[in-house]
């Protein structure tokens, strides 16, 4: 009899639910086995929905029906979602007015008329105000119907993060309407993001005197009443504006939380305006990583638009695009190149720095000497720099990748920071 009853209460022992959450988490990127955990016992379905549908990509106008139907059956899965990524594609046209795109007279077009049948997603995700994180890819925004933009304006008071790829806008007042819709932004990915004409252009029907951000954005009276921008990281590539965007940020009055700054600088004159947002960032900003492919006009060296002085919480900074090759038949003030890598480095004042990378691309080992050495060793090799590492990669595009050339190019850098040496961390690799 006492054999039975210890049978009965071990078949009847329960799980508790919070292993059955953290077994249910393991398979967050595994969809075939979440789905047939939610077949299999429904008191799993909540995290395994959690799972499947935190983020949703849609594609095509297949993908969009599929899902409406999902949410059309199932309301509540609409407040599983956190990340909603809508990627269109390119397709070829005929090019009637420029033949020379390439040898079939095609060009390329983005497939983005579909995007229009995503309103009823956009409205009813922004209902729930759980969508933290959008990415919108391959697109023309001025292209989309009216209705289909005011949807998804209630999707963008809650995002947090934002990645755009490849986004075409009409002008450039309209990027910056479309930023500012963003009021809780925390992240930013600005990848590709162009626009046809800008905000001066007669093609405006109310054009504003000016393509300036700051002057384009104080004629807008909506925005004087807006928070506070508190963004934390920031990315803008080379295809992009960045003097269009940092102008558009310091025309908001800026909480010091932008604590990572990621971007590739292309436009010469507008360094100035990079400066300031260094100065704003202040104390929050912790990693650095910038790319000047278009170099640096000697104004900006000389008044030191670029300085760090005022970033004292500075942990990681990065050089890249050093490319000695295309920076050789530019004039400078100075007589090495690069003036501004050491200005930069003469200003910094962070006692948190811990890592320096630059990322160098020459045709030969000679190329490097180029550079002013002395100056870099001086500033790397004072005292409160010490255990400071410090990365050197380095692409040897027509040297080749034997040995010979990784120990010639070690040995090279070594040789000219050997006062940096004594002190911190040196390594050199050659990608």
């Amino acid at each position: 009899m006492s054999l039975l009853v210890r049978q009965k209460e071990y078949t009847s022992a329960a799980f508790p639910p919070e292993l059955f959450d953290e077994t249910l988490d393991h398979l967050w990127d595994d969809p075939k086995s979440l789905k047939a955990c939610s077949l299999a016992c429904r008191a799993w379905v909540p995290t395994t929905r959690l799972h499947l549908f935190r983020t949703v990509l849609l594609t095509s106008l297949s993908s969009t029906a599929r899902f409406s139907a999902l949410l059309d059956s199932t309301p509540d899965i609409a407040w599983h979602v956190r990340k909603l990524s809508i990627t269109a594609q390119y397709s070829r046209d005929v090019d009637h007015d420029n033949n020379e795109d390439n040898a079939e007279g095609l060009r390329t077009i983005e497939d983005d008329g579909w995007v229009n049948t995503c309103v009823g997603i956009a409205q009813r995700l922004g209902e729930t105000g759980r969508v933290n994180t959008l990415a919108l890819s391959r697109m023309r925004w001025s292209h989309l119907e009216s209705s289909t933009k005011e949807a998804f304006k209630g999707l963008f008071k809650n995002v947090r993060a934002l990645f755009l790829f490849e986004i075409r806008f009409r002008t450039s007042g309209d990027v910056l309407e479309f930023l500012d819709a963003f009021p809780d932004l925390d992240e930013l990915y600005f990848h590709a993001v162009s626009w046809d004409h800008d905000s001066n252009t007669p093609l405006v029907p109310t054009p504003p005197a000016t393509n300036n951000a700051s002057d384009w954005l104080s004629m807008q009276p909506r925005f004087g009443q807006k928070d506070k921008m508190h963004l934390t990281y920031l990315f803008l590539d080379p295809r992009s504006s960045p003097t269009l965007v940092t102008e558009w940020l310091l025309s908001h009055p800026l909480e010091k939380k932008l604590r990572t700054i990621q971007l590739c600088w292309r436009e010469m004159d507008g360094t100035k305006a990079l400066g300031d947002l260094l100065q704003v960032s202040g104390s929050s900003l912790e990693r650095l990583q910038i790319e000047f492919p278009s170099g640096i006009p000697e104004e900006a060296v000389l008044h030191n638009h670029l300085s760090l002085a005022h970033n004292t919480s500075l942990r990681s900074l990065s050089f890249g695009g050093l490319d000695v090759s295309a920076a050789s038949s530019r004039a400078f003030l100075s007589t090495h190149l690069f003036p501004w890598v050491t200005q930069m480095l003469a200003d910094l004042r962070s006692p948190l720095l811990h890592e320096i990378t630059f990322e160098l691309e020459t045709p030969n080992v000679s190329g490097l000497r180029t550079l002013d050495w002395v100056s870099i060793d001086q500033e790397l090799s004072r005292r409160e720099f010490i255990g400071l590492t410090v990365r050197f990669y380095v692409d040897c595009n027509e040297g080749g990748r034997g040995d010979n050339v990784e120990q010639e190019v070690r040995k090279e850098i070594e040789e000219r920071l050997k006062g940096f040496k004594e002190r911190g961390v040196l390594r050199v690799n050659c990608i």
